[in-house]
C-alpha cells in the first residue's frame, strides 16, 4: 500500500509556516532599511491604514498582548508617525491615526517589501494567484 502523505491539513500548516517565515525575514530587511522601525511597528502602522483605530483594535488584528501595543504606539507616537486622542464619543478610549509621516513611513516600506512579494507571485499563473489570495481571506 502506498503512503498518501501528509494530511491536507497539515500540508497546509507546514506551507504558511514556510511562506510566513520567508515573507517575514524579507519584510524585516525591507523596514529596518526604510525606516528606523521594527516589523512589528510596521504591521501596526499597516493595521492602522486597513481601519484598525483603537488599541484594542489593533490587539485583536495584530493577535498581539495589548500591552505590547501600547508600547508600539507610544514609540510609534514618539516618532511622530501615529496621533492619539480621546475619542469623543467615549473618554476612557482612544482613537490612533497615522500623521503624515505615518502614511510616507508605511508607504516607503510597502514599496520596497512589494517586489519581493509580487516575485513570489509570480510563480503562479495570475488565475492561480488570485485563487490563492481569495482562499487565504476565506481562511
Amino acid at each position: 500500500m502506498s503512503d498518501p502523505g501528509p494530511a491536507p491539513e497539515l500540508r497546509l500548516l507546514d506551507a504558511l509556516f514556510r511562506l510566513n517565515r520567508s515573507v517575514l525575514a524579507d519584510a524585516r530587511t525591507h523596514v529596518a532599511a526604510a525606516a528606523d522601525l521594527d516589523l512589528a511597528d510596521f504591521l501596526t502602522l499597516r493595521s492602522i491604514t486597513l481601519g484598525a483605530t483603537t488599541p484594542g483594535g489593533l490587539a485583536r488584528d495584530l493577535g498581539l498582548n495589548p500591552a505590547v501595543v501600547s508600547r508600539a504606539l507610544t514609540r510609534l507616537a514618539q516618532a511622530g508617525l501615529i496621533e492619539r486622542r480621546i475619542d469623543p464619543a467615549d473618554s476612557r478610549r482612544s482613537l490612533v491615526t497615522l500623521t503624515t509621516g505615518g502614511e510616507h513611513a508605511t508607504e516607503a516600506i510597502a514599496a520596497r517589501v512589494r517586489p519581493g512579494l509580487a516575485q513570489r507571485l509570480r510563480k503562479l499563473t495570475p488565475e492561480q494567484a488570485d485563487a490563492l489570495l481569495t482562499a487565504l481571506e476565506l481562511l
